[in-house]
Order: C-alpha cells, then sequence, then structure tokens
C-alpha cells in the first residue's frame, strides 16, 4: 500500500505532464537555463545556426509564482495550462506536451511537442551592441544578423516562454533606457528598439577634444587659421600678424545623427587683435575684435572607444 502511494505521488508530483511543466518552470524561476535547454523537445530540430543568445541564464529576468491551473487532452497530446508573474506582471500560458516513453519502465516521460520557445526581435539604433539582463555587452555583427552596420541592424532571437528581459545598453559613452519585454506564450514574437543615445560623458570627451583643438587653431597667426571654425574678413591690409584668443569655447550637445554622432550649431566667441591698415588713406588702426562662430562636428565612436571629429559645414 505504502509502495502504491508513493508510485502515485512520483507520478504526480514528478512525472506527470503538470510535474514536467512545472520543473521546466521552476528551472527558469531559478535563471538555469542550462536546465531548462536540457529538457525534451525544448531545442529538438533547431538548425545550428539559430540565434540562441538570450538563451542563457544572465539573460533571464523574474518569473515567480508558477502555478499549474490545469491539464487536458487533445489527441495525443496534453495541455498544461499554468499561471505565473514573469517581469511583476501576471499572466498565462498553455504548454503542449506529447509522451516521450517511461522512465525506470515505470513511470511516464513527456516531451514538448511544441518548443516553449519565442522570438523577440531586437532593432539597435544609432549602434551595434546591446546588453540583456546581466549578459554583458551582445554585438549584434556578431550575432549572424544581416545588413547590420555601425549605426545600427536587426536580429530576431530565440527566448524562452515565459519570460522576461530587460534590454538596455550602460558603456561609459553609450547608453539605453532599459526596456523590459515579456514573453507569455510560446511561439509569441515581440520585439525591441535599444535606442542608444550618448552618455555625459561621451558629450564631455567630445567638449575636451574640441576645446584642445580650438586651442590649437588660437596659436595661428592668420586672418583664416586652417582647419578652424572661425575668422575674420578685411578689405584692408592687416599689419604684421594677428593674435587670436578664446573668449568663450562652444558648449556642445553630442546628439544622434543620421549616420554618425553629431553636434550642431556649438556657438563659441574668438577675439582677435593686431592693426589694421587702410587701403585708402594708409593709416593704421587697432583691430580688437569679439567674434562669434558655430560649430558642427560628426563624430565616430572608434572600436578601441577613442573619437574620430570632423568639422563640417
Amino acid at each position: 500500500m505504502l509502495a502504491t502511494l508513493v508510485w502515485a505521488g512520483l507520478n504526480t508530483e514528478l512525472y506527470s505532464a503538470s510535474g514536467f511543466v512545472k520543473q521546466y518552470l521552476s528551472a527558469l524561476s531559478r535563471q538555469d537555463a542550462a536546465s531548462a535547454l536540457a529538457m525534451p523537445g525544448v531545442t529538438d530540430g533547431l538548425p545550428q545556426d539559430a540565434p540562441t543568445a538570450l538563451l542563457r541564464s544572465s539573460a533571464l529576468g523574474e518569473l515567480r509564482d508558477v502555478t499549474v491551473t490545469g491539464t487536458h487532452s487533445a489527441g495525443e497530446n496534453t495541455i498544461v495550462s499554468t499561471s505565473f508573474v514573469a517581469g511583476g506582471k501576471p499572466a498565462t500560458a498553455e504548454f503542449t506536451l506529447k509522451p516521450h516513453g517511461r522512465t525506470f519502465g515505470i513511470f511516464e516521460s513527456w516531451a514538448f511537442a511544441e518548443r516553449p520557445l519565442s522570438t523577440i526581435s531586437v532593432t539597435v539604433a544609432h549602434g551595434v551592441q546591446f546588453q540583456v539582463g546581466s549578459s554583458g555587452v551582445i554585438d549584434l555583427r556578431t550575432t549572424g544578423a544581416q545588413g547590420v552596420t555601425d549605426w545600427g541592424g536587426t536580429q530576431t532571437f530565440l527566448v524562452f516562454a515565459p519570460m522576461a528581459y530587460a534590454f538596455s545598453l550602460d558603456t561609459p559613452k553609450l547608453a539605453a533606457t532599459p526596456t523590459q519585454v515579456m514573453t507569455t506564450a510560446p511561439g509569441q514574437n515581440g520585439s525591441v528598439t535599444v535606442n542608444v543615445q550618448a552618455t555625459p560623458a561621451f558629450t564631455e570627451a567630445v567638449q575636451k577634444e574640441l576645446n584642445a583643438y580650438l586651442d590649437e587653431c588660437v596659436t595661428q597667426h592668420r586672418l583664416q587659421p586652417t582647419g578652424c571654425p572661425f575668422g575674420y574678413q578685411t578689405g584692408n591690409r592687416i599689419v604684421g600678424e594677428p593674435t587670436w584668443t578664446m573668449v568663450d569655447y562652444p558648449v556642445v550637445n553630442v546628439t544622434a545623427g543620421t549616420s554618425t554622432w553629431v553636434v550642431r550649431k556649438a556657438v563659441g566667441h574668438v577675439r582677435i587683435t593686431g592693426e589694421i591698415q587702410s587701403l585708402y588713406d594708409g593709416s593704421v588702426s587697432k583691430l580688437d575684435k569679439v567674434i562669434a562662430f558655430t560649430t558642427n562636428l560628426d563624430i565616430v565612436v572608434r572600436p578601441d572607444g577613442s573619437l574620430s571629429m570632423t568639422i563640417v559645414d
């Protein structure tokens, strides 16, 4: 009698269809991707080049309060209904199972008849890198995505269902506000855009490099310093060499352009001093003038994190 009760309990809690689903959801709840992937039917038939970068423990978010709410037959398959909380939001899902032989020749074994996976299409705007959970930085260029440029791209990844995924980016120069995507039903298709923006540290680095560049510009003793965003025109003759000094550096604001990071219409002021001789009467007068100028920059972040800046009209 005791052996019968033990067998019945094991068959209900561990080896039943509902027990099988509970094991899968329990693995996801403790962020154990390896155990979830090892269950029969989860990855069966997946091609070797399937985009599986998010089927890792470090990418997984919160899944809790898992409950099996019912089971019913559907031909040769069994449907297990569940409820849970993913990413703080309650939801439900159904899983389709099929018989998978017996364990120890006694207990029923099960496999997912339909893979308990979903997909999320990830678009990165203004870059190629993103993060999911505590996964570290993922680069679209390493995922097999087609048509990726330095300024963005899209890849569709396989993900667990149910699960909450938080997409973000947090690097010294580039960052993206976390965006949560919740997958509930197997086979569900989701999407997210990781909107990468320049960080204050990025802006500070551009400001520092621009200031250093302008400091070099004002060392040129000519009316039109070469490669610089300012100059002075006169219909008279300059006597000797003019002298430039910085008055106000342009205050930069780095934003996303159409294909690069940009600074647009940053206004600064320089002073030019010297002597001017009139071509009309030959008289000489002092030149002391503050000139406003506008700086436009195109900026590229090199692979090593350094900046390449180009002054544009």
